[in-house]
């Protein structure tokens, strides 16, 4: 594989899904952990899964045009960013696997 230089929205919106990967995965554990929080969540846009990709499409939307007017493409290659994403994911991942692992445990549905 060979680096690349990456056009500046490439490289701004490839950051912005890092943020937001890790992001989603902090919203999740976050509303799954305090009652008011997935409250508010419902009573916002009528479902806390709505207001959660809301929350995640507006920040991606947002940040990729922040990232993108700050010359990140100059500084980052190709590679460079997919390995942030690549790790992002798997971070995130993580986060959420740890979070229900447990409760799946405490439900009944894993044996181990």
């Amino acid at each position: 594989m060979t680096n690349t230089q990456m056009e500046k929205y490439t490289a701004g919106f490839g950051l912005s899904l890092v943020v937001t990967s890790l992001l989603n995965a902090v919203i999740l554990v976050v509303k799954e952990l305090s009652a008011p929080v997935m409250s508010m969540m419902k009573a916002a846009l009528g479902h806390h899964w709505t207001t959660h990709g809301v929350i995640l499409i507006t920040v991606f939307v947002i940040l990729g045009f922040i990232f993108s007017s700050i010359k990140l493409e100059t500084r980052w290659d190709s590679q460079k960013m997919l390995k942030y994403i690549i790790w992002a994911v798997i971070i995130s991942g993580i986060i959420i696997a740890g979070f229900f692992l447990p409760q799946l445990k405490i439900a009944g549905v894993v044996q181990y």
